[in-house]
């Protein structure tokens, strides 16, 4: 019996062994289970962070450039009273005052080419002073004046003007001009406007693409609480416009997708993606810049930035800067003697008369040449005559042709729209 009473209290003492053991492996499994689940925890944050790190440094490695030359906008109807933009930068070295007063004279309405007459014309800041000879015939039918003023206040607004005066020869107020006697400083009252859309060249005196206003368009420009739509908004409308008739059409083309756009302080950005196998021409890329330089100028913004993600290129365009200086700019990631090497604007015209002479049937001592833009390593050329008395200022800007030279190699190639 003795024997029997030790083998069972050895039986027992192995039990409770047993049984402590496997709570101490049980609780030992829990805390390595629960700090892996830490450490992955841990983990993820850290992955996320450094995601979000990413994205935020990405656009420093973006490759960016600048448009050159400075803008013109002119006014066109060609057959009906809708009022539309023409939109171009020009390579000539122009002041904001003589690119306003040629803009004017391109957009001119009346029958005696008024905004050519001026005895002078001056900007100061965000004022305009035009003197007239008061000896001169100044007066208009009242469809021709309201063109008149609907083309200085458009143009105007698009300047950063928000006032004129009118003066006579010797700078004395108190002119009578049109219908009316002008002795106080007028507002420039632009009319509310949000978007832009292009309008196809057989509805253009220019034969060239134009673009018309959301308001003229009859597209919606305000939101449900009655308030003007902010930039967001427009370019998400310009991009989602359908228009059942086709007379006008969106100047986003289908395959970009806008990721973001908004307004700081003063600079419109707009960051964009483009889909797999999108291959855009080069009439799709121009009106996507044009018609957000023209939406960007209704905010009266000193430039605007566009952000291309899928080619990692940052594009600037200059627009409501005061200063008439150089606004190039400038690469910056210090490669400024590389460039230095390059061909400059300076040199495109001579390459472009010998490319025109040897292949094309013009008469080069009526061709002009004036670099649009620099794109992709290129410079963008437009090869152009006047057409018109000169005499009287009557000029029209007639296109001949669009070509590429390349700054590296001085080669010339058409352009294909």
């Amino acid at each position: 019996m003795k024997k029997i009473g030790v083998i069972l209290g050895l039986i027992l003492i192995s039990l409770v062994v047993a049984a402590c053991n496997n709570t101490s492996e049980t609780d030992s499994n829990s805390e390595s289970s629960a700090n892996d689940d830490e450490n992955i925890g841990e983990t993820e944050v850290t992955e996320d962070e450094n995601n979000g790190q990413d994205d935020g440094t990405e656009e420093s490695d973006y490759t960016e450039e600048y448009a050159a030359g400075d803008y013109l906008v002119y006014g066109d109807r060609y057959e009906t009273t809708e009022f539309r933009f023409y939109f171009t930068r020009t390579a000539e070295e122009l002041t904001r005052e003589e690119r306003f007063h040629q803009s004017l004279i391109e957009s001119d309405p009346s029958q005696r080419d008024l905004f050519s007459a001026v005895t002078d014309f001056e900007v100061d800041g965000t004022v305009v002073n035009l003197y007239f000879d008061e000896n001169d015939t100044l007066s208009m039918a009242s469809t021709e004046s309201a063109q008149f003023w609907e083309v200085l206040h458009e143009i105007g607004f698009r300047f950063g003007i928000d006032e004129f005066n009118l003066f006579n020869q010797d700078g004395e107020r108190g002119l009578t001009f049109a219908e009316g006697y002008w002795e106080e400083p007028v507002e420039i009252e632009q009319e509310p406007n949000r978007g832009y859309y292009v309008m196809p060249t057989e509805e253009s005196e220019r034969g060239e693409y134009t673009y018309i206003s959301g308001a003229v368009a009859g597209e919606d420009i305000y939101t449900a609480d009655g308030e003007l739509l902010d930039f967001g908004q427009t370019v998400e409308a310009m991009a989602t416009v359908e228009n059942a008739e086709g007379s006008y059409y969106s100047g986003i083309y289908e395959g970009l997708e806008i990721e973001e756009a908004v307004i700081e302080g003063d600079q419109a950005i707009v960051k964009y993606h483009i889909g797999d196998g999108v291959e855009a021409s080069q009439q799709e890329r121009e009106d996507f810049e044009q018609v957000l330089q023209l939406a960007a100028l209704d905010f009266q913004v000193e430039e605007l930035k566009l952000v291309n993600h899928t080619d990692q290129v940052i594009s600037v365009y200059p627009l409501l800067n005061e200063t008439d200086g150089d606004n190039t700019g400038s690469e910056s990631d210090g490669e400024g003697q590389e460039e230095s090497a390059e061909l400059t604007e300076d040199d495109v015209p001579e390459k472009v008369f010998d490319y025109v002479d040897e292949h094309e049937d013009f008469d080069t001592e009526e061709v002009r040449v004036m670099v649009d833009r620099e794109e992709d390593g290129k410079f963008i050329v437009r090869v152009f005559v006047f057409s018109g008395d000169e005499d009287d200022d009557t000029q029209m800007m007639n296109t001949l042709g669009w070509y590429m030279v390349d700054k590296e190699t001085g080669e010339v190639e058409e352009r294909e729209l």
